[in-house]
């Protein structure tokens, strides 16, 4: 029984994970290394598959999947283009089109935003580009909060020049919302929707 996969990395280029029993006891660990220092590395679960993605400041973001598998560090899938606009510098998981299913968003220090689509399968995974967009300077952080607090999360980006905010348009966000409330079907472990809701 594992209680959790751990990981850490630093300058040096190198990426450790381990994966822990409830005792705190190594059931296994994986080590890959790069050429230069990391810039960031975040855990993904998309489809039930743990994965784990990974920048590092002069190579191509790289993801890997399967994380509950010995060995898993070993068969990596570089993103597309991830490289093409200088180091990649920040990295976030978030379901940005409410599809149930998390992007991957990279910021680079060549002023652009990556939004990366993933598909995994039982071989592996593979991403796509969806969505690209340039900014006049480079970008050092992106989250994703209700910083409006209007409920609708918009997506923050820290850059060399300030803040900036990337908001849903709200005809989209009433459409998603529709939508999402048209498909929800209530189960009895949900008892805060009633069971005749119409839209």
């Amino acid at each position: 029984l594992s209680s959790g996969i751990n990981a850490e990395y630093g300058v040096s280029g190198g990426v450790h994970v381990c994966a822990l029993d409830t005792r705190w006891r190594v059931l296994w660990r994986d080590t890959y290394h790069w050429e230069g220092p990391i810039s960031d590395l975040r855990f993904l679960s998309i489809q039930g598959v743990l994965c784990l993605v990974v920048a590092c400041a002069v190579e191509q973001v790289v993801l890997f999947s399967h994380l509950g598998r010995r060995c898993a560090l070993s068969s990596p899938t570089l993103l597309p283009d991830s490289h093409q606009y200088d180091t990649p510098t920040c990295l976030r998981i978030m379901d940005i089109d409410h599809d149930g299913q998390p992007e991957i968003l990279v910021g680079t220090y060549g002023c652009m935003l990556l939004v990366y689509k993933v598909t995994v399968t039982e071989e592996g995974c593979s991403g796509v580009v969806r969505y690209v967009r340039n900014y006049n300077s480079p970008l050092y952080s992106v989250c994703y909060s209700d910083i409006t607090g209007d409920g609708l999360w918009e997506i923050v980006l820290l850059s060399h020049n300030g803040l900036h905010v990337l908001q849903r348009c709200l005809g989209t966000a009433a459409a998603i919302i529709a939508r999402l409330i048209r498909d929800y079907t209530p189960t009895k472990s949900c008892p805060f929707f009633s069971e005749h809701l119409e839209v």
